[in-house]
C-alpha cells in the first residue's frame, strides 16, 4: 500500500527557524513542543497558518481580496499538500464554557447552514429518511403498506397537572371521545378511570378502522384530526392483519347493491359474522353483534 502523503515543509526561515525541513501526517494529531524561544509559535502560526491563509486568499477573486487584509508570505522554500488551515490561539476571548472551536472560529454557523439545507435526515430509530408528509400521503402509505390490516389510529395527549382521572375522563367524554390508551391498554371512557400515577401521557383513540380502499374518506377524516388534535404529530398502531380480506372488501364496498335484493339482511349478518369470526383473536377488536329482526 502507497504511503499516504503528508504535510512536507523544506527550508522554513521564519523568524528564529534554522532552514529546517520535516513532514506532518494527515489526519494524525501533531504536537510541537520545545523550550521558549525555540520556534514552536513561529513554525505553527508564522509558517504553517500563514502559508495556508495566503493561499486562500489567492484563490479568491481580486473584488474579495480587496476587503481582507494583506497577507505575506513566510519565508520558506516549498510547502506541499497544505490544507486549509485554522488557527486558534491559547487565550480565549469567549468566556463560557461551551465555546468550541466552531463557534470561537464561526465555523459552527456555516456547519449549521450547509447541514439545513444539504443534509438528508435520518429517524435514529429505524435509520430510514425522514421526510415531510401530507394527510393524503399518510393515507396513501397506510393504504400501499398495510392494505388490509385493522389499526387504531389517534394522538398523544400530555396529561394536564393537577386534573383528577375523573375529571379528564368527563372532558374527553365531551369532546367526543370514546377510547383512550394507557400503557398499551385500550380502554373505554364509559369505563372507571385507572390511575394516570407516572403517566406523563396518554394516547386518545380516535378510530379503529380496516385499512381499505374503501374506507380512504373515513381514514383521511382520522387522520387529518389526529394531526390537528396532536399538534402535527398522530400514531397509528397496526394491530393485526385480517384473514379474507375478499370478505371485508364484500362487506365495506358492496353491501349498498346487495341491500336492495330481498335477501338483503340475510346476506349482511353472514358476512358480519364472518368477519367476526377472524377478528374474534385481534386486540382491540370490536364485538358487537346485529340485532335480530323483530
Amino acid at each position: 500500500m502507497a504511503r499516504p502523503l503528508g504535510l512536507r515543509i523544506e527550508g522554513a526561515r521564519q523568524n528564529n527557524l534554522r532552514n529546517i525541513s520535516l513532514e506532518i501526517p494527515h489526519d494524525r494529531l501533531t504536537v510541537i513542543t520545545g523550550v521558549s524561544g525555540s520556534g514552536k509559535s513561529s513554525l505553527a502560526f508564522d509558517t504553517l497558518f500563514a502559508e495556508g491563509q495566503w493561499r486562500y486568499i489567492e484563490s479568491l477573486s481580486t473584488y474579495a481580496r480587496m476587503f481582507l487584509d494583506r497577507v505575506d508570505r513566510p519565508d520558506v522554500d516549498r510547502i506541499e499538500q497544505i490544507r486549509p488551515a485554522v488557527a486558534l490561539e491559547q487565550k480565549n476571548p469567549v468566556r463560557t464554557a461551551r465555546s468550541t472551536v466552531g463557534t470561537a472560529t464561526e465555523v459552527y454557523d456555516y456547519l449549521r447552514l450547509l447541514y439545513a439545507k444539504v443534509g438528508r435526515v435520518h429517524c435514529p430509530s429505524c435509520g430510514g429518511p425522514a421526510t415531510s408528509h401530507s394527510p393524503d400521503s399518510l393515507v396513501e402509505a397506510l393504504l400501499t403498506e398495510h392494505e388490509g390490516a385493522r389499526a387504531l389510529i389517534g394522538f398523544r395527549l400530555p396529561l394536564p397537572a393537577g386534573q383528577a382521572p375523573a375529571e379528564l375522563w368527563a372532558t374527553l367524554t365531551r369532546r367526543g371521545f370514546a377510547r383512550v390508551r394507557v400503557g398499551g391498554e385500550v380502554i373505554d371512557l364509559s369505563s372507571v378511570p385507572p390511575s394516570l400515577d407516572g403517566a406523563g401521557e396518554i394516547s386518545v383513540v380516535l378510530d379503529r378502522v380496516v385499512l381499505a380502499a374503501p374506507q380512504r374518506s373515513r381514514i383521511s377524516e382520522s387522520v387529518e384530526t389526529a394531526l390537528r388534535e396532536g399538534n402535527g404529530r398522530l400514531e397509528v398502531e397496526i394491530v393485526g392483519v385480517i384473514e379474507g380480506r375478499d370478505v371485508i372488501s364484500a362487506v365495506m364496498s358492496g353491501w349498498e347493491q346487495q341491500m336492495t335484493k330481498p335477501d338483503g339482511i340475510a346476506w349482511l349478518r353472514d358476512r358480519i359474522d364472518t368477519a367476526d369470526a377472524h377478528l374474534q383473536d385481534v386486540p382491540g377488536a370490536p364485538s358487537e353483534e346485529l340485532p335480530e329482526d323483530d
